[in-house]
């Protein structure tokens, strides 16, 4: 019997799905272990004690002859003195580069998981398991709120920085403003998965009325 044209395109979906939930069980794993290693960079540097000379520079700061060079991203780089940078400002630089990295981490962990279980469903052929719109909004919510809160972290590792090597430290604000971009996306994946849930609650009433419940599996 010659298989549908939808049975074979959820095959597929089956196929990318048994690749793809390893792939982001071990993403989840790598984030965590971001989120350890920072802490333990943080308590290192913090015990480090020596001169501005043998200290190892972090990246995006390098020495150019007689200034340091601090690259914020976008386009934005900061030129200071060195006999102006310290001890304690390259700690700086370190602390607020792990800390956006800690940030992003947070936000991807979660992510990486739900993602990893909403495939790992679909490759056990369960596409109308609660669980997987359940996931869904899992990630919308992460994306929505972990968006935000990166942001608000770069914002301030900008703000640092700047306040640290800048001059006149007096004339720097911090503007925090909000960005409706991550709360937008986000707020699409949560409905998305909301959909999901009706459909599959629908297909479960009429599988129970037919007596034909094959697909739904609780996984």
């Amino acid at each position: 019997m010659e298989m549908s044209e939808k049975a074979i395109k959820y095959r597929r979906i089956v196929f990318i799905s048994k690749i793809l939930a390893p792939v982001f069980k071990f993403l989840y794993y790598v984030f965590m272990a971001a989120l350890v290693l920072c802490g333990i960079i943080a308590l290192i540097v913090l015990l480090v004690n020596t001169s501005v000379e043998n200290i190892m520079l972090p990246p995006l700061m390098t020495l150019q002859g007689d200034y340091y060079s601090l690259f914020l991203g976008n386009g934005i780089r900061i030129d200071a003195p060195y006999d102006t940078v310290s001890l304690g400002d390259i700690k700086t630089v370190i602390y607020a580069q792990l800390i956006l990295i800690a940030a992003v981490s947070c936000m991807m962990t979660p992510v990486s998981l739900f993602i990893s279980k909403l495939c790992r469903n679909i490759a056990a052929s369960s596409p109308y398991n609660l669980k997987n719109a359940r996931y869904t909004m899992y990630i919308g919510l992460c994306v929505m709120i972990g968006y935000t809160f990166v942001l608000f972290m770069r914002r301030f590792y900008n703000y640092l920085l700047v306040k640290t090597f800048v001059s006149d430290p007096e004339a720097i604000h911090l503007s925090l403003g909000f960005d409706f971009g991550g709360v937008i996306i986000g707020l699409l994946i949560f409905l998305f998965g909301y959909v999901i849930g009706y459909s599959a609650e629908r297909h479960i009433t009429d599988a129970v009325k037919t007596d034909v419940h094959n697909d739904i599996v609780n996984k």
